[in-house]
């Protein structure tokens, strides 16, 4: 359905985000502190919200040696925020997709270099299926638009131009791009869809972004689902009897540079992981992973750059050596931990992105 707002262009909310403030020293992302030696590992970065007093949230970057930087605060819930990077990692998007009372959502386009960030009203015409950067750096928007078309001899009236309906047309609409000039979101691309929920992917333009809100992680691990029967199965039963919950799915086996992970993942659709996790330690038995305390039916994001295994919950952020197995850093109170995104490794939605979760 295409959402309208009753907010008028010049209230764009033109600094509807905050500078944070100075953040102050902070201890380093410490491994707990065993009688034996810390494990020496390459430096890391990571990328992770949290919650702000009294309200909002604010986008962080935290450093291996103990650097913690505050990007940017906006007066958004953590939950269901989405990043987007530019190619040249100067500038960030941080979306808010929580359209209803404020109208079509919001997004804040960050300059990285110096944290200030403003917010910008999404496009009205439609709903926002996702927002990136193209190759040079302009922010994109794309847009689903299902209501109040107008039909005629099999096509859309729109805009002065006969758009095609879709062979199936049961359901059908409209995507656009929009591209953000001078703080005015400009068309720049309008195709007939299905009016699925990937509609928006129908737009060349998609395929052009170097980085977008729904893109793939590419340091994200991909799942294998486990036959019932198979060895592997067999054995995480046999040291899993209980899982402590009753959700259909099946174990799933995840690479790393290490060795196996495993884990659960939920069946359907749309698969997750979740507890239990297990992986191979130095005398070949199963075992959960040092401090990933997760609540049983807890979902689990599992990430690897190099030699690390980034694993997270809803809160929680754990970074292992995957060679010793040895937990590097603990950290609780954070959403959506990534590490930072390196030059070269945005991937686009066209592009097939290694992903523990669909």
């Amino acid at each position: 359905m295409v959402r309208t707002s009753s907010l008028v262009s010049a209230l764009l909310l033109v600094s509807a985000c905050q500078k944070p403030p100075e953040a102050s020293p902070a201890a380093p992302l410490a491994p707990p502190a065993p009688e034996v030696a810390p494990v020496k590992t390459a430096p890391f970065s990571l990328s992770v919200l949290q919650d702000a007093a009294p309200s909002g949230c604010t986008w962080l970057r935290l450093e291996s040696d103990g650097g913690r930087r505050a990007l940017v605060t906006v007066d958004a819930a953590c939950e269901g925020l989405q990043l987007a990077w530019s190619a040249d990692g100067k500038h960030a998007a941080v979306r808010d997709p929580a359209g209803s009372a404020r109208g079509p959502g919001r997004v804040w386009r960050v300059d990285l270099t110096s944290g200030q960030g403003a917010a910008q009203l999404l496009p009205e015409e439609g709903l926002t299926g996702a927002v990136g950067f193209d190759a040079v750096g302009r922010l994109v928007a794309l847009t689903a638009h299902t209501g109040e078309l107008v039909r005629r001899d099999g096509a859309f009236l729109f805009d002065g131009r006969r758009i095609p309906l879709p062979e199936e047309d049961e359901g059908a609409g409209l995507a656009h791009a929009y591209r953000l000039e001078s703080g005015a979101w400009k068309r720049i691309e309008t195709v007939a869809t299905r009016g699925d929920a990937d509609a928006v992917f129908a737009l060349t333009t998609a395929e052009m972004l170097v980085s977008s809100t729904l893109g793939g992680d590419p340091d994200a691990l991909v799942a294998q689902g486990l036959d019932e029967g198979s060895q592997d199965a067999a054995r995480l039963d046999a040291v899993v009897p209980h899982r402590g919950h009753d959700v259909f799915g099946g174990w799933a086996r995840l690479e790393s540079r290490g060795g196996p992970l495993f884990a659960w993942q939920t069946a359907g659709e749309q698969t997750a992981l979740m507890m239990p996790v297990r992986w191979e330690v130095e005398d070949g038995h199963l075992a959960e992973p040092e401090g990933l305390v997760l609540p049983a039916q807890g979902l689990v994001q599992a990430m690897a750059r190099g030699d690390l295994l980034l694993l997270t919950g809803a809160t929680q952020v754990r970074v292992y050596d995957v060679g010793s197995k040895r937990l590097v850093a603990s950290l609780n109170g954070f959403h959506a931990a990534r590490f930072w995104p390196e030059p070269g490794s945005l991937v686009p939605h066209g592009a097939t992105a290694a992903s523990g979760q669909r």
